[in-house]
């Protein structure tokens, strides 16, 4: 499973700051049995979330246990949740994890855009909502190295996002 969280963070005074706390946070979820792997994003196209952190979970059920709820969760984020706006999180069922997404690619994001006009052979991967906010219903995921042929669709169609790595994918047994 995918849980997702979408966010803006405007406030660019203390970024450099969020990005150290955010990441520390990573390690955290990642001591939560069943917290996998995680990645962070950033949008390259403006969008109103342009954060995003993809993380791989084992199931729906992490979310009520005791370890999640003591580490995990908005209140786990302290003074940053009263920072963040456009704040979305949404558990997604269709992989069971996330995608390798290296430094020099991209994750492209589709929300409930199957329709959507994309590049031949773009290999998506689509995943149902199954928990928490559900802001969404459909989610395509796809990894592009080259985000060049979709980067007018995304500044035309608010549900086609595009993101580059501001972090590597930390894995559970990496982290501390």
């Amino acid at each position: 499973m995918i849980y997702m969280v979408e966010m803006d963070f405007p406030h660019p005074e203390r970024e450099a700051e969020w990005h150290d706390w955010y990441l520390a946070h990573i390690r955290v979820l990642l001591t939560v049995p069943g917290f996998r792997a995680s990645q962070r994003f950033k949008a390259i196209v403006d969008t109103p979330a342009p954060y995003l952190a993809l993380h791989e979970v084992a199931s729906a059920t992490l979310f009520d246990s005791p370890a999640y709820t003591s580490r995990g969760g908005p209140e786990s984020t302290g003074e940053w949740r009263s920072l963040h706006t456009n704040w979305r999180r949404n558990l997604l069922d269709g992989l069971e994890k996330t995608p390798e997404v290296p430094a020099d690619c991209h994750v492209v994001v589709l929300r409930d855009a199957r329709g959507a006009a994309l590049p031949g052979g773009l290999a998506v991967n689509w995943l149902r909502s199954v928990g928490l906010d559900r802001t969404i219903e459909e989610c395509g995921l796809a990894v592009v190295g080259d985000p060049g042929p979709l980067l007018d669709l995304a500044r035309r169609d608010p549900l086609v996002c595009l993101y580059r790595p501001i972090s590597g994918k930390i894995h559970e047994l990496t982290a501390s």
